[in-house]
């Protein structure tokens, strides 16, 4: 473990899973959707005032790429505390390719973040959680997956955010009916695309958003849909985001990383009391933003607050 710091205060996002480097071309650029979502939540936790913070739980190797994800959660004003060290595994990696408008992965297996360890420092922060995300992906492997569900399990308090975001390398699927059945069962919120709902609703027994919602009693299933805005599917019906134009567009724009953003803003915004239309709101505005800038976590414009 990395040295302790002080006592978190004010509301608490934890992204809990996958903690990686996306590799672009030789590029490497920090990643990995649970840790994206965090270092989005805390800036904008820390934007608003008033106190709160991301927090990340993963576990990263004994080596370079390690240190370099403790010193950017650091810079960042993060806690690191919660940032598992492995001495035998070594930091994860994605190779990612760009494919017209989308993108494939290349994800190594035997990552550190497969073996994140159930501990005392985890109980306390699952006590302490205001929000968690967590997703699919990083339950590939018994060990992580057995923490993740327990994390969230015992974070009694918390909005619970299932962000589905189904991953496949080199033809393997991270997934099965069992892992998305129990993050359908430990969520509040459920997140997905359009074809990440028809591969929930085949392997859940479900045939709609609105089905997946009654199946597992969620307050809301967050159906993203691009540049047409989040809308949500709750008990009392369809409730639309404003779709978003960016504040600025960079030229060597990507949109890895715009869905974590979504998630983020529409936890932080939740944790502050936000209506739910008014997280869609802000959602839509952050990730339209962050799609139109190169990197999972750029700057977001000072216009863009809580």
């Amino acid at each position: 473990m990395v040295a302790d710091r002080e006592e978190l205060s004010g509301p608490v996002i934890v992204g809990i899973g996958e903690a990686l480097f996306d590799v672009f071309d030789g590029e490497t650029r920090l990643g990995g959707a649970p840790l994206n979502v965090a270092v989005h939540a805390h800036r904008l936790l820390q934007r608003a005032g008033g106190g709160g913070q991301g927090v990340v739980v993963s576990r990263v190797g004994q080596d370079v790429l390690g240190e370099r994800i403790v010193a950017a959660l650091r810079e960042e004003g993060m806690a690191s505390e919660f940032l598992q060290r492995d001495d035998r595994l070594e930091t994860g990696r994605v190779t990612v390719t760009k494919q017209g408008g989308s993108h494939t992965f290349h994800i190594e297996a035997d990552a550190a973040w497969d073996a994140i360890a159930w501990d005392d420092r985890l109980a306390g922060l699952a006590k302490r959680a205001s929000a968690v995300a967590f997703g699919s992906l990083a339950q590939r492997v018994l060990r992580s997956r057995e923490t993740i569900q327990r994390f969230v399990a015992e974070s009694s308090h918390a909005i619970k955010l299932f962000d589905v975001n189904l991953r496949a390398s080199d033809g393997t699927d991270f997934f099965d009916a069992n892992i998305l059945r129990r993050g359908c069962e430990l969520a509040n919120y459920v997140k997905l695309n359009d074809e990440e709902l028809e591969t929930v609703n085949d392997l859940t027994g479900t045939n709609s958003a609105e089905s997946l919602r009654f199946a597992f009693d969620l307050d809301a299933v967050i159906f993203t849909r691009g540049s047409e805005g989040t809308a949500a599917f709750t008990a009392e019906g369809l409730v639309e985001g404003e779709p978003s134009q960016p504040e600025t567009v960079d030229a060597d724009a990507d949109t890895v990383g715009a869905g974590d953003s979504c998630s983020a803003a529409l936890l932080a915004a939740l944790v502050k009391g936000r209506s739910l239309k008014s997280a869609l709101d802000f959602a839509n505005r952050v990730a339209a933003q962050v799609a139109h800038q190169p990197g999972a976590t750029p700057m977001l414009p000072s216009a863009i607050h809580l």
